[in-house]
Order: C-alpha cells, then structure tokens, then sequence
C-alpha cells in the first residue's frame, strides 16, 4: 500500500519542469470572466485549487482572439491587463509549490452566436438558424495560428509555466482533425496528414514565440466518439508527429460534445466500479510516444488511480468534476482515502456555475 500511495504523490517531468504529483487538474470552464477579462472570483477558485493539493493545475480554455470566445464569460488574452492578471494567478500557484498551464482555444462553431464573433469553421456550416458559418481560408488560418503563437508568449510573459494547445471537445482544431466535420478538400482535408495541418502549424507558431525550452502540451481526442472519428492510428500518428516536433505533454480526452447526442460528451458518467472512461486510448498513446501521457475523465478513487499508474505505461491522471465539488481532493487524498464526493451529475457544468455543486447535495 505504502508503495502505491508513493507512486501516486511521486514526481515527473514535463520538459524541463518537475511536477510534484500525478495529480492534474484538467481544463475546466470557470463561467466567470466578466466580458473576457479575469475576474476575482476566478482567482480564488485558482487559489482554492493551488491549496488543495493538485501538482499541475491546467486553466479553463482561455481564447487566442477576444472573437473566438464560446461567451462572454470566457476568458481571452488580449486584453489590456491579461498578463498582469495571469501573474497574480501564478503567483498564487508558485506560492503552493505546484505549476500553472493555460489552455489556449479557438471556439470554432462554438464561438458565441453574438455579433463580432468570429463566424469560422474547418467546413461551412449551418449551426443554428441565421447563424452560418463560412469554411475558414488558409489566410485565416495563418491569422489564427499567429494568434496562438502571441497568446502563448503572453502567458510565458505572466509567469505561467507552460501552455495547452486544446484541440479536443469539438472547439476548432478538433473540427479540423475529425472526418465529422473536415469535408475539405485542399491541404486541410482528407487524409490525416492534411487534417492535423493546423494544428501543426499552430504548435510551430507557438514555438516561434516561445522557444524550444518553454513546455507546451496539447489536449486531443482518442475517439470523437461519433461516427465518421478520427481513429486509434490517426490519433497516433498525430501524437508521434507532435512528439517530433518536441511536444512535451500529451493529455487524451474524447468526445466532439455535440449538441443534443449524449453519445458524444466529453463527461460522461461514471459508472460504480467502472473508472477511467478513456484509458484504453490513454495506454495506447502512452505505449506509443515516450513524452507523459495524461488520462483524464472518470477518475474517482485513489486505489483505481494507482493501479493504473503502476499498470500502464500512463504518466498522470487528469480530475475535471471531483476538483469542482472538492478543490483540496488531493490533499484529502493523503490522509482519507474514499471515494470523491462527486457523483458525475454534471451540475457544475448545466448550471453554467463553477461552485454550483458546492452546495447540500
């Protein structure tokens, strides 16, 4: 048992960087940016989180463009003040000994249906009556990447440690690499070597900004979950090339999340005594490559954790909803052992409100 405990709360590296757990806390929608901007019940939620125990703590997506936000209360990185928002974050994390990544998104068809929004997607598409939006041109497609590049050197600049391409969820890098929605048929369609184009070239740019040295990550799909998907060798090959490139984190979701099929969330429920809703993608990523692989979704109890720490060639685990109804979960970790309290409800994420389920349940 001892050794088991000491593998779950052992160190690892991303890059250059020493994690001083196995416990992530995955990206996680805060709902609180006012109008974009960082908000101060966004950071205590981060202090909460620092306080608790999680050895790398990943941001809610934050936008590369203030047009390429989900809602308004999504956080963007261009306003005046960002950085010096984002540097108060981290100091905050650093202050607890553990480390900060933020997530950097384009929404794509997800983008808030609100004018001056960007109205871009990897096809033309009808997403909602009056609101179409137009395939994106391989012009905006350099735009779109020079803009992760920027926002990538603005979180380095804040004193973040490192940044997290998503490119899952079906936000618009993951529309790009699923046959679901990539109806292309220029040099971002078809096979996948053309599919993970962008994403390719987003990864470049961001080292262009960055440097070889400043970690960077990427969150993407196993299985879109839907049908047609990306399949197990696409996602692999995505991986190896990324590895490649010198990628130094790979976290492996699924589920393209659309609207009205249940099938295809990214949060589904866990079942009793079924964990890990998404690690027989993780361990075939993690056999493949040799930079961490981080498994998210369906995490729920240390022992299950653990074995799958000492099982497979998985690096961390990444908790979503347990970190929402208990920010100090790894803390509790070490002393009391029973499952999370969180019961994959889903509260914290219908009722738009990160401390919804926060209540008497």
């Amino acid at each position: 048992m001892e050794q088991k405990t000491t593998t779950m709360y052992s160190p690892f590296e991303i890059g250059n960087l020493t994690v001083n757990n196995r416990l992530v806390r995955s990206a996680t929608f805060e709902f609180g940016a006012d109008d974009g901007k960082i908000t101060p019940r966004i950071v205590e939620l981060y202090r909460q989180l620092a306080e608790g125990g999680s050895g790398l703590i990943i941001t809610g997506m934050h936008a590369v463009l203030s047009s390429a936000r989900s809602s308004p209360v999504m956080v963007e990185t261009t306003y005046d003040g960002y950085a010096d928002d984002m540097k108060q974050i981290a100091d905050i994390v650093h202050k607890n000994e553990r480390l900060l990544f933020v997530q950097l998104n384009h929404a794509g068809y997800k983008t808030a249906q609100i004018p001056g929004y960007d109205r871009i997607g990897v096809s033309e598409q009808e997403v909602a009556e009056g609101f179409t939006y137009q395939k994106a041109t391989p012009e905006k497609i350099a735009g779109i990447a020079e803009a992760f590049g920027k926002a990538a050197k603005r979180c380095k600049d804040a004193g973040c440690d490192g940044i997290q391409i998503h490119a899952g969820h079906g936000y618009l890098l993951s529309t790009f690499l699923s046959p679901y929605y990539n109806h292309r048929t220029d040099a971002y369609g078809g096979p996948i070597e053309n599919r993970a184009r962008i994403l390719f070239e987003v990864y470049d740019a961001i080292r262009s900004k960055v440097g070889n040295s400043y970690p960077v990550g990427v969150k993407l799909h196993f299985s879109d979950r839907v049908s047609p998907s990306i399949t197990p060798d696409e996602c692999i090959y995505v991986c190896r090339e990324l590895e490649k490139r010198g990628i130094d984190m790979i976290e492996i979701s699924s589920g393209l999340s659309l609207k009205g099929n249940k099938d295809s969330v990214s949060t589904p429920p866990v079942p009793d005594g079924k964990e890990g809703n998404f690690l027989a993608g993780a361990k075939q990523v993690a056999d493949a490559v040799q930079v961490p692989v981080i498994s998210v979704c369906g995490y729920r109890t240390p022992d299950f954790i653990e074995q799958t720490l000492t099982e497979t060639s998985v690096t961390a685990v990444s908790l979503c909803r347990p970190l929402v109804r208990e920010p100090d979960l790894p803390n509790r970790w070490k002393s009391d052992r029973t499952k999370a309290i969180c019961i994959s409800c889903s509260r914290c994420f219908l009722s738009k409100g990160i401390v919804a389920c926060q209540i008497e349940q």
